[in-house]
C-alpha cells in the first residue's frame, strides 16, 4: 500500500472539499463528524484555486477475496481543467 498517515488522508479529504460542488448525503466520514464525502470536481473551483483532485489508482481484483491490484496515487494535469472549462465556456456560455 501507500504510506502516509491517518491525517495525511484527513487532509487529502479536506483538501477535496476545496474544489468539489458538494457533499454526498449516503457515504460520510465518522471522523470528521459524519460529514459528507466531497462529490462532483468542479473545473472552476479546480482552476480558480490551483488544485487539481486526487485520484486513487488501486482497484479490487476481479475475483473476491484475491484483494487489490496495484496502488498509487496521482493527480492529473491541471492543463485537462484548463482546457475543460475553456470547452465549457465556449458550449454554455458562448464564449471563445
Amino acid at each position: 500500500f501507500i504510506s502516509g498517515t491517518p491525517q495525511d488522508a484527513m487532509n487529502a479529504t479536506l483538501e477535496m472539499y476545496e474544489i468539489t460542488a458538494t457533499e454526498h448525503t449516503a457515504f460520510t466520514i465518522p471522523s470528521l463528524g459524519f460529514r459528507g464525502t466531497p462529490t462532483g470536481v468542479d473545473i472552476r473551483k479546480v482552476v480558480e484555486l490551483g488544485i487539481t483532485p486526487r485520484i486513487n489508482t488501486g482497484i479490487a481484483h476481479k475475483e473476491a477475496g484475491v484483494g487489490q491490484v496495484g496502488a498509487g496515487l496521482t493527480r492529473p494535469p491541471m492543463s485537462v481543467f484548463e482546457d475543460a472549462l475553456v470547452a465549457f465556456a465556449e458550449r454554455y456560455l458562448g464564449e471563445a
